[in-house]
């Protein structure tokens, strides 16, 4: 019965956490440029409205922008808290939809024109599988669900060796989001810093959460360790092409000049590129 009741109570505070931590990420997460950049390659790079996949979908901060635009969209994500985000968002739109799935291990459809791999989830994979294999994964799924001459259009943090050093290698406490919910969950998450591994091209870092609940009980949840691929962008030129994807342009900082292959500098990339 002990037992019993503790997973219960542990149940109830994951809950209580992911509830508060899609919030807060929502509230912090609302800036608008990069969907307007999508937009705009979308409308010069194809003819006419399309049919769109965005896995990872999360609150629908880009995938309803691409619904108003007129575009058909399907949105997918694993988790519940975020998806409730997207469906409210969606209200009253007739051409999109969203649903629960696991982007590593579920099918992610077949026949679209394009497939949005953005918000740096290239980066940011949620996942018990390998950390690189998991990004394989995610850009070879997204090839799958293309039709023939469909596109790629993915989004990430493009890191040089250099770059990656600088912005990986750190100690010390760092905050990030910090909020109350609707639940009346107030938090913060805290960075206890990390460190880069240039060979393997690893970050490992640890942090927790510290939340105070309605009812003025104070937590720290989720202290575990975490861990980054950083990818090259030879390596995700050579994921793409193993995946049948040629690239024709990678775009920086969402502009229309093209991402340096001897760029030494943190960018922001955005990829576009074709289904042979």
């Amino acid at each position: 019965m002990k037992k019993e009741l503790k997973k219960l109570q542990n149940s109830n505070i994951d809950f209580i956490a992911r509830h508060w931590y899609a919030s807060v990420y929502e509230q912090f997460e609302n800036y608008t440029h990069d969907v307007e950049f999508f937009i705009k390659v979308l409308n010069e790079q194809s003819c006419g409205k399309l049919n769109i996949l965005e896995a990872a979908c999360g609150g629908g901060r880009i995938s309803v922008p691409l619904a108003q635009a007129g575009h058909t969209v399907t949105g997918f994500d694993a988790d519940e808290h975020m998806l409730l985000r997207c469906y409210r968002r969606m209200a009253g739109l007739k051409n999109i939809r969203c649903y629960r799935a696991d982007a590593a291990f579920s099918d992610w459809g077949n026949g679209y024109d394009a497939v949005v791999l953005a918000g740096n989830i290239l980066i940011n994979i949620e996942s018990e599988m390998d950390y690189e294999k998991s990004q394989m994964t995610f850009i070879k799924k997204a090839a799958e669900a293309l039709r023939t001459g469909g596109h790629l259009l993915m989004d990430y943090d493009y890191h040089s060796d250099e770059s990656a050093m600088k912005t990986f290698n750190n100690l010390g406490e760092r905050f990030y989001f910090e909020g109350t919910d609707e639940l009346g969950t107030t938090g913060r998450t805290v960075s206890l810093g990390g460190a880069y591994d240039p060979v393997m091209r690893i970050w490992t870092g640890i942090g927790h959460w510290e939340l105070t609940l309605n009812n003025g009980e104070k937590i720290i949840y989720a202290a575990k360790p975490r861990y980054k691929h950083i990818p090259s962008l030879k390596q995700v030129r050579g994921w793409l092409s193993d995946a049948g994807l040629a690239v024709e342009k990678i775009y920086k900082n969402y502009t229309d000049e093209q991402l340096s292959e001897n760029e030494t500098e943190y960018a922001r990339a955005t990829v576009w590129a074709a289904k042979k």
